[in-house]
């Protein structure tokens, strides 16, 4: 099954850290919306990871008001993929390494990706703990996406790594290693594995559940 195809959209921080009334240094006005199909959205104000709620992660928090994509693909870690796997699902946007958290009484559906190496495993372990938490009730997590980080067999201490992070997520998805993607082929131009094609697939019926929910 072919995976349907979009451009690819993503959040990106300006960097610009100002203080505001009743709350430590945060970014206002620090994102950049890109190609944002269908419903719109307006960006306000970001937490720097290391002012968002306890436990902190990787991540920051991206708040928006109106309506948002479908999904939002969340970064543990810097590469992790997240602009190439929104060219690959229509109506989503890559938040970069934030969490999006839209005004009450809205709710974000998001992926967090990493990659398979000890430090992105790490980085997604935090993230997952920080959701689980309880500390970010707008935010619906529908689970993580692992991208492998090097072609061949997974080392076992990384495969029992993951295997922990599955029991802290409400799914996972592993996506192999596609060396056309690291040369930098665009992905409508590049045959993927079906492990993406299912990706697409599953997030198509649980976007779709909720709209008949």
């Amino acid at each position: 099954m072919q995976v349907p195809l979009g451009v690819t959209r993503e959040y990106r921080p300006s960097g610009l850290e100002v203080t505001l009334p009743d709350a430590p240094a945060v970014a206002a006005d620090a994102l950049q919306q890109r190609n944002v199909p269908d419903g719109r959205f307006q960006a306000h104000a970001v937490v720097p990871a290391r002012l968002s709620p306890p436990p902190t992660s990787p991540l920051g928090l991206a708040g928006y008001s109106g309506s948002g994509p479908d999904l939002w693909f969340s970064s543990c870690h810097g590469g992790a993929g997240t602009s190439t796997l929104a060219a690959l699902i229509p109506n989503s946007v890559s938040a970069g390494r934030y969490w999006p958290t839209p005004v009450p009484p809205g709710q974000s559906r998001v992926l967090l990706v990493a990659r398979s190496h000890a430090s992105g495993l790490c980085a997604a372990q935090a993230a997952a703990r920080q959701w689980a938490a309880g500390v970010l009730p707008n935010v619906r997590l529908l689970g993580l996406v692992v991208v492998a980080d090097a072609p061949g067999k997974r080392p076992k201490p990384l495969k029992d790594l993951v295997h922990l992070i599955s029991g802290g997520v409400p799914q996972v998805w592993e996506l192999p290693w596609v060396e056309a993607l690291r040369l930098g082929d665009p992905p409508d131009q590049t045959k993927l594995p079906s492990a993406f094609a299912r990706l697409a697939n599953d997030i198509n019926r649980i976007i779709s559940e909720d709209a008949h929910a």
